[in-house]
């Protein structure tokens, strides 16, 4: 009998859950947020008011979409917990083997962009384990949620969904349709709709765009970085040891670099590797239970953090790059 009880108990429990996480119905095509929006893509754009609110109309509001925005492992993991999470062998290992696949393709683009193929390689590999998961949520709930719900962005996430919107009509998509991230991001490389239309190319000359396929994404990522002030052949990141002392004044909020190694030497902060004195960086500091880590962050660590401008996946995509090369014997 007890054993009967608590069968109930957990079914009831897991009924409850599913419907917690389901999708809501939600006609965003009527939202006083939306009102803007609408009138751009039709006077600026020219879709019709009726083009537009149908559109919208097949939105849902996902708390799920709320919930991992909230939960982002960027926000609750700490460094080493971060870091293990994607620098780990089996990663690295499968890095290795999709540098190697597309290793003229990768020629082509380190002669073009001036990018490291190891460092394009990690951001394939953090963002979607190399193209092996793109993401399941569907664009359109994820990116009316967070416009229409989210309490800080949803001024970002509204320009977002426009973009979204022209793009699906630029790739003839039913935008009802399209899979990506809990954050809108789709294909590979994982971009938002507006640097999907601005910044992605056509890599291999077939005369389409589709960040799906590794040659396109490759392509685009090298873009990306160049389109973002990516300076070829310098310094990414130092280890740094530091003096009692030393001044976490100089520290300050963002990742742009804005100290020389020079006025950081003598703040107290030494970087390990051979750097020259006028060279810009930034501080970045991780603190876990077992202590502080420091390190010094140059113009290329910044342009890596303008894909998420968290210093945890800036430092792991770094940190995955050179575990990348060095098995693959990359001089690094």
């Amino acid at each position: 009998m007890k054993k009967i009880k608590l069968v109930r108990i957990l079914l009831r429990a897991q009924l409850l859950l599913t419907v917690v996480v389901m999708p809501v119905f939600a006609d965003y095509s009527e939202h006083p947020k939306a009102v803007e929006m609408i009138n751009q893509l039709v006077t600026k754009h020219n879709f019709t008011v009726d083009e537009i609110k149908s559109i919208l109309a097949k939105a849902n509001t996902e708390q799920r979409i709320l919930d991992s925005m909230a939960n982002a492992a960027e926000k609750t993991k700490t460094w080493k917990q971060y870091r293990a999470s994607f620098v780990k062998q089996h990663r690295v290992n499968q890095g290795v083997i999709f540098l190697d696949k597309h290793r003229l393709t990768f020629d082509r683009v380190e002669e073009k962009y001036g990018v490291p193929r190891e460092i394009i390689t990690a951001i394939l590999g953090v963002e979607t384990n190399y193209g092996n998961y793109t993401g399941n949520a569907n664009v359109l709930d994820a990116l009316a949620t967070l416009a229409f719900e989210h309490p800080r962005r949803s001024k970002y996430f509204t320009s977002e969904l426009k973009e979204y919107i022209l793009l699906c009509r630029e790739h003839a998509w039913q935008a009802e349709q399209q899979k990506g991230s809990y954050a809108g991001a789709m294909g590979m490389s994982q971009f938002m709709p507006s640097n999907y239309r601005s910044l992605a190319v056509d890599g291999n000359g077939d005369g389409m765009i589709d960040l799906f396929d590794p040659i396109d994404a490759i392509y685009s990522i090298a873009n990306y970085f160049v389109r973002h002030g990516w300076q070829s052949g310098q310094a990414i990141a130092s280890r740094a040891s530091v003096s009692i002392g030393f001044d976490d004044s100089v520290m300050g909020k963002g990742l742009k670099p804005n100290r020389t190694i020079a006025e950081l030497d003598v703040a107290g902060y030494h970087a390990q590797d051979k750097v020259d004195a006028a060279t810009k960086a930034r501080v970045i500091r991780f603190n876990d239970d077992d202590g502080d880590e420091f390190w010094l962050g140059y113009k290329n660590f910044y342009v890596i953090s303008r894909y998420n401008p968290r210093s945890k996946y800036a430092m792991a995509v770094y940190h995955l790059s050179q575990a990348i090369a060095k098995k693959y014997q990359i001089k690094v």
